[in-house]
């Protein structure tokens, strides 16, 4: 396979082990991607929307199905009314730490997988992966 095809599957791979064993129960990818990008003092809407790759309406539907779980809030910016504020509930944290208990069940099980001799070299080329992944974002936005 060529590099290409590698990260294709590669994402594949992580959407499908994040539905099977981070959100799939009862929450969606979409909201798990959602509640694990809001820091605890808030997100720009428009930060959000083009840190997880989709457009503004498409967050804003999104955020409204976690406002009804209430696992999520909207604030209007008090200086510029224009930008809106998201931060999670009580609950979003809650849930977001339940997701981050899996997530590290989850690279524990993978690394011990992994030959042991080679750990560390691999967390090094995901690092270094992840590092040019998002410099690419960050030239795109």
């Amino acid at each position: 396979m060529d590099f290409g095809e590698l990260l294709n599957e590669l994402a594949l791979s992580l959407n499908a082990l994040h539905r099977r064993d981070i959100c799939g129960r009862g929450e969606t990818l979409a909201q798990c991607f959602i509640l694990s990008s809001v820091p605890d003092d808030g997100i720009h809407m428009s930060s959000l929307a083009i840190k997880l790759g989709i457009d503004n309406s498409t967050l804003t539907r999104l955020i409204g199905n976690l406002e009804r779980k209430e696992f999520a809030f909207r604030v209007r910016d008090e200086e510029d009314r224009r930008i809106i504020n998201v931060f999670l509930t009580d609950a979003g944290r809650d849930l977001l730490t339940t997701f981050t208990e899996r997530l590290d069940l989850l690279g524990q099980r993978i690394l011990d997988d992994l030959p042991a001799e080679k750990r560390e070299r691999i967390k090094d080329s995901i690092e270094s992966l992840l590092w040019s992944l998002s410099r690419d974002l960050l030239k795109a936005s």
